[in-house]
Formats: C-alpha cells, structure tokens, sequence
C-alpha cells in the first residue's frame, strides 16, 4: 500500500464551495483511477486545522501513474478567474512540520473497485 495525503487550507467561508467542487471531482475522476484503493476527504473540527486528503494506491507506480494521468489534471483544474469561492492551498503533508494531533470529521470516502 503507497499512501499519500495533503493538507488543504481553506478559509471558513469557502469551506461549503471547496467541499462541493472537491467532491464532485472525487466522483467523477477517481473512478477511472486503476490501482487506488481508497480516498478520503476529512473537514477540519478546529477552525484553524486544514483539511486533509488521503489516498491509498496499491502501488508506488499506481500512483505516479495516477499522478501523470488526465485523471489528475482533470481533478487539479483551477478555478475560473475570479472565482475564489472554491479555492484552497495545497500542503503536501511531507513538507508540513509536526503540529500535535488534529482532529477532522470524515466527509466522503472513495474506496476504488477491485482490478
């Protein structure tokens, strides 16, 4: 199993836009994603928190082949100009310094189909 997670900034008053486009992203990208075995998207409970996206493949290469794929691109468009409703900023969880724990409410969960 080849896990990855980001943490997503987000402010609180773009929170409910974030989630929707995000989601619906997840539904309609991660289905064609060969070798991912599961995503989730966690909310943050303390305001300050980010969220956190995690992703398990079955393999390092499923990933970079994910990671290389139209899938992706697909799923990292950026919002029309002008519309920051739905944007976040992006942390990629290896670069983040240890915080202490964290606390995050599940929103949606992908669990991939069996190859």
């Amino acid at each position: 199993m080849y896990i990855v997670t980001n943490r997503i900034e987000v402010p609180t008053e773009r929170a409910a836009a974030f989630e929707e486009r995000f989601i619906g992203n997840m539904r309609s990208n991660l289905p064609k994603v060969q070798g991912l075995a599961r995503a989730t998207l966690d909310r943050p409970v303390a305001a300050a928190s980010s969220y956190k996206v995690t992703m398990e493949f079955e393999t390092e290469s499923a990933f970079e082949a994910w990671r290389d794929s139209e899938a992706f691109r697909a799923s990292h468009v950026k919002p029309a100009a002008g519309n920051t409703a739905e944007q976040g900023t992006v942390r990629p969880e290896a670069a983040a310094e240890a915080t202490g724990p964290e606390y995050h409410l599940r929103v949606e969960t992908f669990v991939g189909v069996p190859n």
